[in-house]
């Protein structure tokens, strides 16, 4: 039981961490404004740029694009010409960090690109990218999971610790803790990526399988639950789950 469940850890650590991600991001500090009276940011549009490409870069939710089109004052489906400059849905005291984000933004979608051909080149991207805007987690998680694979775990845990407290590098560094057979540890980070209103797929299938393991099998068996009722949680993740919870009913 402990050695499948082990299996399946790394397996649900794989999914999270696997490539340079171009459309999960973990909390942001930008939200919507809706009271027409806020002053707003201006933004001047650039090459390459689309619309879900700045909701995943500036408000955190690639499903908020169609308003930030309508915010700018355009049909979802239109885009505006290079140069243009448009209205966000930002305050305007953040224009200089909305600029700095979408910079980073392009870095990283730019290292994404380069990973299979170039990974020395796609850490160099990444860690502009991070210098950028050092208080987003998406350079930070990508250039974790380039050391990840180097085997460098020292200089990926140094790198995560300040941001232990968002969704993606607390998962990461759960695993790590759990591969270093640290059970307080890896129940202390779980709990940091749960504490958002809707964790990611891989954060419940982690959990329940840890709970499962440190006996709280009532509590494992509730949020695998909730990974099998997931529509948008990845099939192959939900059928491992699947198989998981049939291996709890049999013992």
């Amino acid at each position: 039981m402990r050695i499948k469940a082990l299996l399946f850890m790394a397996s649900v650590l794989l999914v999270a961490v696997t490539g340079c991600t171009e459309t999960r991001v973990v909390q942001s500090r930008y939200v919507i404004q809706t009271e027409d009276s806020t002053p707003r940011c201006t933004y001047t549009w650039q090459h390459g740029d689309y619309w879900e490409f700045l909701a995943w870069a500036l408000l955190d939710d690639v499903s908020s694009s169609d308003v930030l089109a309508i915010t700018a004052g355009y049909a979802p489906e239109n885009l505006p010409s290079p140069g243009t400059e448009i209205i966000i849905p930002i305050p305007d005291e953040y224009e200089e960090a909305a600029r700095e984000r979408m910079e980073a933004a392009r870095l990283v979608r730019t290292a994404t690109e380069a990973r299979a051909s170039d990974p020395t080149d796609c850490m160099r991207l990444l860690r502009e990218a991070n210098d950028k805007d050092p208080s987003w987690s998406v350079p930070v998680t990508n250039i974790t999971v380039l050391l990840l694979e180097d085997g460098r775990i020292d200089e990926a845990l140094e790198l995560l610790d300040p941001m232990c407290h968002k969704n993606t590098p607390a998962l990461i560094l759960a695993g790590i803790a759990w591969r270093h057979g640290d059970t307080e540890g890896t129940l202390r980070h779980l709990s940091e990526a749960l504490i958002t209103p809707s964790p990611r797929p891989e954060v419940l299938a982690a959990a329940g399988i840890v709970w499962s393991v440190t006996g709280e099998r009532e509590r494992a068996g509730n949020i695998i639950r909730r990974l099998l009722e997931d529509p948008e949680a990845p099939s192959e993740l939900r059928i491992l789950a699947l198989q998981y919870a049939l291996m709890l009913a049999e013992d």
